[in-house]
Protein backbone atom coordinates (compact mmCIF):
# COMPACT_ATOMS: atom_id res chain seq x y z
CA UNK A 1 0.00 0.00 0.00
CA UNK A 2 2.57 2.45 0.68
CA UNK A 3 4.62 2.35 -2.55
CA UNK A 4 0.90 3.89 -3.92
CA UNK A 5 1.52 6.98 -2.03
CA UNK A 6 4.62 8.96 -3.80
CA UNK A 7 4.68 11.75 -1.40
CA UNK A 8 5.53 8.53 1.67
CA UNK A 9 8.75 8.24 -0.73
CA UNK A 10 11.17 8.93 2.56
CA UNK A 11 9.23 7.29 4.95
CA UNK A 12 11.25 4.48 6.59
CA UNK A 13 8.79 1.69 5.20
CA UNK A 14 9.60 -0.92 8.35
CA UNK A 15 8.78 1.39 10.62
CA UNK A 16 5.39 2.42 9.14
CA UNK A 17 4.44 -1.32 8.81
CA UNK A 18 5.09 -2.00 11.88
CA UNK A 19 2.95 0.92 13.15
CA UNK A 20 -0.40 -0.80 10.84
CA UNK A 21 0.29 -3.58 12.35
CA UNK A 22 0.35 -2.62 15.69
CA UNK A 23 -2.50 -0.11 14.74
CA UNK A 24 -4.44 -2.82 13.06
CA UNK A 25 -3.80 -5.67 16.01
CA UNK A 26 -7.51 -8.27 16.26
CA UNK A 27 -9.09 -6.83 12.85
CA UNK A 28 -9.86 -9.38 10.14
CA UNK A 29 -7.81 -9.87 7.26
CA UNK A 30 -10.74 -9.07 5.01
CA UNK A 31 -11.51 -5.48 6.80
CA UNK A 32 -7.86 -4.72 6.55
CA UNK A 33 -7.78 -5.53 2.43
CA UNK A 34 -11.04 -3.74 2.10
CA UNK A 35 -9.89 -0.44 3.92
CA UNK A 36 -6.16 -0.78 2.03
CA UNK A 37 -8.30 -0.98 -1.16
CA UNK A 38 -10.03 2.43 -0.33
CA UNK A 39 -6.95 4.33 0.67
CA UNK A 40 -5.26 3.01 -3.07
CA UNK A 41 -8.51 3.43 -4.73
CA UNK A 42 -8.86 7.12 -3.53
CA UNK A 43 -12.27 6.45 -2.12
CA UNK A 44 -11.33 7.23 1.27
CA UNK A 45 -13.33 10.69 2.39
CA UNK A 46 -10.68 13.19 4.00
CA UNK A 47 -7.56 11.91 3.08
CA UNK A 48 -4.95 13.52 1.03
CA UNK A 49 -4.07 11.86 -1.12
CA UNK A 50 -0.87 12.30 -1.68
CA UNK A 51 0.81 11.08 1.53
CA UNK A 52 0.20 7.25 3.12
CA UNK A 53 -2.64 7.16 5.16
CA UNK A 54 -1.38 7.71 9.28
CA UNK A 55 -2.22 4.19 11.23
CA UNK A 56 -4.55 5.26 12.94
CA UNK A 57 -6.79 6.57 9.89
CA UNK A 58 -5.82 3.15 8.75
CA UNK A 59 -6.91 1.35 11.11
CA UNK A 60 -9.92 3.43 11.83
CA UNK A 61 -11.55 2.99 8.13
CA UNK A 62 -10.13 -1.04 9.10
CA UNK A 63 -12.39 -1.15 12.00
CA UNK A 64 -15.40 0.53 9.72
CA UNK A 65 -14.89 -1.92 6.92
CA UNK A 66 -15.10 -4.81 9.91
CA UNK A 67 -18.64 -3.12 11.18
CA UNK A 68 -19.93 -3.04 7.50
CA UNK A 69 -18.97 -6.70 6.96
CA UNK A 70 -20.49 -7.77 10.01
CA UNK A 71 -23.89 -6.06 9.12
CA UNK A 72 -23.96 -7.53 6.02
CA UNK A 73 -23.81 -10.63 7.66
CA UNK A 74 -26.53 -10.72 10.29
CA UNK A 75 -29.25 -12.40 9.50
CA UNK A 76 -31.99 -9.94 8.08
CA UNK A 77 -35.12 -9.89 10.42
CA UNK A 78 -38.83 -10.90 8.54
CA UNK A 79 -41.57 -8.04 9.36
CA UNK A 80 -44.16 -9.80 10.95
CA UNK A 81 -47.42 -10.21 8.52
CA UNK A 82 -49.96 -8.23 9.14
CA UNK A 83 -52.70 -10.39 10.49
CA UNK A 84 -55.70 -9.01 8.63
CA UNK A 85 -58.76 -6.90 10.82
CA UNK A 86 -62.22 -7.22 10.00
CA UNK A 87 -63.34 -4.26 7.96
CA UNK A 88 -66.15 -2.17 9.80
CA UNK A 89 -69.29 -2.24 7.87
CA UNK A 90 -69.84 1.36 6.23
CA UNK A 91 -73.07 2.16 8.14
CA UNK A 92 -71.24 2.14 11.36
CA UNK A 93 -68.68 4.73 9.98
CA UNK A 94 -71.59 7.06 9.22
CA UNK A 95 -72.55 6.24 12.49
CA UNK A 96 -69.32 7.16 13.94
CA UNK A 97 -69.01 10.16 11.79
CA UNK A 98 -72.40 11.60 12.33
CA UNK A 99 -71.99 10.87 15.88
CA UNK A 100 -68.93 13.12 16.10
CA UNK A 101 -70.69 16.19 14.31
CA UNK A 102 -73.55 16.36 17.11
CA UNK A 103 -76.22 13.87 15.57
CA UNK A 104 -78.14 12.47 18.87
CA UNK A 105 -79.80 9.68 16.76
CA UNK A 106 -76.47 8.35 15.78
CA UNK A 107 -75.15 8.91 19.55
CA UNK A 108 -78.32 6.73 20.48
CA UNK A 109 -77.74 4.25 17.99
CA UNK A 110 -74.08 3.63 18.72
CA UNK A 111 -74.78 3.35 22.78
CA UNK A 112 -77.30 0.22 21.64
CA UNK A 113 -74.93 -1.09 19.63
CA UNK A 114 -72.25 -1.15 22.41
CA UNK A 115 -73.82 -0.75 25.61
CA UNK A 116 -70.54 -2.14 27.44
CA UNK A 117 -68.61 0.76 26.08
CA UNK A 118 -68.98 3.78 28.88
CA UNK A 119 -67.81 6.48 26.40
CA UNK A 120 -70.60 5.78 24.37
CA UNK A 121 -72.97 4.75 26.95
CA UNK A 122 -72.25 7.91 29.14
CA UNK A 123 -72.57 10.53 25.61
CA UNK A 124 -76.11 9.17 25.00
CA UNK A 125 -77.34 9.29 28.59
CA UNK A 126 -75.42 12.89 28.93
CA UNK A 127 -78.06 13.59 25.26
CA UNK A 128 -81.09 11.88 26.68
CA UNK A 129 -80.63 14.19 30.49
CA UNK A 130 -80.82 16.96 28.07
CA UNK A 131 -83.81 16.35 26.32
Amino acid sequence: MLSGFPASAGTDPDMQIRAYLVAIEGIPLEAVWQAAKLFISGKVRDHNRAFAPSSASFAEQCRNQQAAIEAESRPRMEAEPETPQPKVPAYKMQLLRDAANGSRSAKRELAKMFPDNPIIARAARHEEALR
